[in-house]
């Protein structure tokens, strides 16, 4: 049975990656995942089981001693992080948030997280996402296998039971701990484990599958009205990542609602409530054209300029004045500011004299800018250009020996621009 569990389509999709980052709790079901997997000798040595330790137990210390003991004795790297997150708030989403942002930090594009849960788990994601009024995003729930943050995010135990995993861990004698908080019906998880399920199984004892099964119907759906929305795009999404406004109003609602959400997700962007998602569409897609409308949730805000739709991750960062770009033409890059500078060569383009002092600004008001024969205020340009207003003191502006050289994503100056040299650049941001 050890190899039953896992298909030979697994085995080979995970032999593809560089290495395999496995969440460790110590329970029973990670327990029966890494044993599973270090049972494949193409696999085991790609394996890199990480403890998270939350620190909330007072067995903490225990758990994470007995999940490096049983890596050691396994032949398996491990690895522990220590996590601190505000307890004073929602607990279970604390730790869930500071548990991926460790695995996150740990993935390549070459590298593929994967976590145990199972068939049991799915059917509480669908219950809890349906409480929620969640829609079709969030009925899907769990994937068995998903893009995630840079890398890929696998769960092949999804179409098991946890009562199979407990008999795959009896018949390999495999230990494992217990924590003590998965018995606090507190936590909406547990109260629909310990309190719900077990009313609903008695009534209809194969009702973890049908959940679990409603799932796969909604990642179905899902798939397809992201297709429909892809097809969409084509015609509404600007080189800006802006939507074209006019033919987005002339879809169904069901349509813009649709176009919107995955809009929103391509962008990485938490989906609003229905209530918001309604104000979104009603007040700033359908709003008049010289209307400035703006709808906001989270850190984000969707606004409309002219006739597109803009989405803002509002920034709190103070970018300085200005910034020496000493060993130009390599990258650019201020962490602290999330900002970032690469100079491409081009056949035509910005022309910087050797040695020269190279410093990138940002617009304080007043800037003249000779261009196309013509110096005009910076100010005028950028509305000629179309560029929203809360965009522009974040645009990079680039002084080559203290003149004002090139805007960067829009305009070279005439005095730097040339039409035939090998050395000429092309400048691009991330901002």
């Amino acid at each position: 049975m050890t190899k039953s569990l896992l298909s030979s389509e697994w085995i080979a999709r995970l032999g593809g990656f560089t290495k395999l980052i496995v969440g460790f709790s110590g329970g029973l079901d990670s327990t029966v995942l890494l044993h599973l997997l270090a049972s494949h000798s193409s696999l085991c040595p790609k394996l890199i089981a990480v403890h998270i330790n939350h620190g909330i137990s007072s067995n903490a210390e225990y758990w994470q001693k007995h999940c490096e003991q049983f890596c050691l004795n396994s032949g398996i790297d491990f690895i522990s992080h220590a996590v601190e997150f505000d307890r004073s708030a929602n607990i279970e989403e604390g730790a869930r948030i500071a548990r991926y942002t460790v695995f996150s930090s740990l993935l390549t594009t070459q590298d593929c997280l994967i976590l145990a849960h199972h068939r049991d788990d799915q059917a509480e994601t669908v219950l809890l996402q349906l409480f929620r009024g969640a829609g079709v995003d969030g009925l899907a729930a769990m994937s068995d296998l998903s893009t995630w943050g840079v890398g890929t995010l696998a769960r092949p135990l999804l179409s098991y039971s946890r009562e199979q995993l407990e008999h795959y861990a009896a018949s390999h004698q495999l230990k494992w701990i217990e924590d003590e908080s998965n018995q606090e019906i507190s936590y909406s998880r547990n109260y629909l484990r310990h309190q719900i399920m077990p009313l609903l199984l008695k009534k209809w004892p194969g009702v973890v599958g049908n959940i679990a099964r409603t799932a796969l119907h909604c990642q179905q759906a899902k798939a397809n009205l992201d297709e429909l929305a892809i097809h969409d795009d084509q015609e509404l999404l600007t080189a800006t990542n802006s939507l074209f406004i006019e033919p987005l109003k002339k879809l169904s609602i069901e349509r813009i609602t649709n176009v919107l959400r995955v809009w929103l997700k391509k962008n990485q962007v938490q989906l609003p409530s229905t209530l918001t998602f309604q104000r979104l569409i009603h007040e700033v897609l359908f709003a008049s054209s010289d209307a400035a409308p703006v709808v906001s949730w989270n850190e984000i805000q969707v606004r409309r300029y002219q006739q597109y739709l803009y989405l803002d991750k509002k920034k709190v960062i103070s970018l300085p004045h200005c910034i020496e770009w000493t060993e130009f033409p390599l990258p650019l890059v201020l962490t602290e500011y999330n900002f970032s500078l690469m100079a491409k060569k081009v056949n035509q383009g910005l022309i910087v004299p050797q040695n020269a002092k190279v410093e990138i600004k940002f617009r304080r008001g007043g800037e003249q800018f000779y261009w196309h024969g013509q110096t005009k205020q910076l100010k005028k340009l950028f509305q000629e250009w179309g560029v929203p207003p809360w965009l522009r003191d974040t645009i990079p502006l680039i002084y080559i020996n203290d003149q004002f050289a090139a805007v960067v994503g829009y305009a070279v100056s005439d005095l730097f621009f040339t039409h035939n040299s090998s050395d000429s650049w092309l400048l691009l941001t991330n901002s």
